[in-house]
């Protein structure tokens, strides 16, 4: 084989290799990873929540807990669901939720899945609907201790649409950790004054 010929082969091989490598990037690439398809969920808002794995992906901290439950309840309140679907987002709900506020018989499976259509139907009766939120941070948030176990306190807001007007509601929350450090929600109450800075 002359100069030209080995000149050639070496182009070729040179070729064929940097198209392989190309191949093998695209592939990479391409691949399906399962981090990603978490993070780039599909469906409705309704469908999302439903699907999502509470029990394996429980939020990290006390403020992510409360966006979970604002998303929940927002969705449950300005979705049209079936029944099915309806009791579906108020089992994800009740996961947030502390053991003992869940105890309470007024917090019972039965009596909440009442109170919650009772008042889904008054907001689309009254075409009302929780038009944003916002989880207090920082200074909003106080915390400390009750029998031994950590808790906090975070204020948040709910703005709420009915038809041309607004009204914002302050609600402080009391969130504590269980025993697998998780936050749930252990009760709240309406706020005066708005969110602190």
């Amino acid at each position: 084989m002359g100069k030209s010929g080995k000149k050639i082969l070496a182009a070729f091989i040179v070729m064929a290799c940097l198209a392989a490598g190309a191949i093998g990037v695209f592939y990479y690439i391409s691949r399906p990873d399962d981090n990603l398809q978490e993070v780039t969920e599909t469906g409705t808002e309704v469908e999302k929540l439903i699907k999502k794995d509470l029990d394996t992906k429980y939020p990290e901290t006390a403020v992510e807990v409360l966006k979970l439950y604002w998303r929940y309840n927002k969705c449950m309140y300005n979705e049209k669901t079936s029944d099915s679907e309806f009791e579906k987002l108020l089992e994800q709900l009740r996961k947030l939720y502390d053991d003992e506020f869940l105890a309470e018989e007024e917090n019972s499976w039965e009596n909440m899945l009442k109170r919650f259509k009772e008042d889904r139907d008054e907001y689309q009766k009254s075409e009302k609907k929780i038009s944003m939120y916002t989880v207090g941070q920082g200074s909003s948030a106080t915390s400390g201790k009750v029998d031994g176990r950590e808790c906090v306190s975070i204020t948040c807001s709910a703005m709420i649409k009915q038809k041309a007007e607004r009204k914002n509601v302050y609600e402080k929350f009391m969130c504590r950790q269980d025993e697998d450090n998780n936050w749930k929600i252990l009760g709240w109450q309406k706020a005066e004054g708005g969110m602190e800075d």
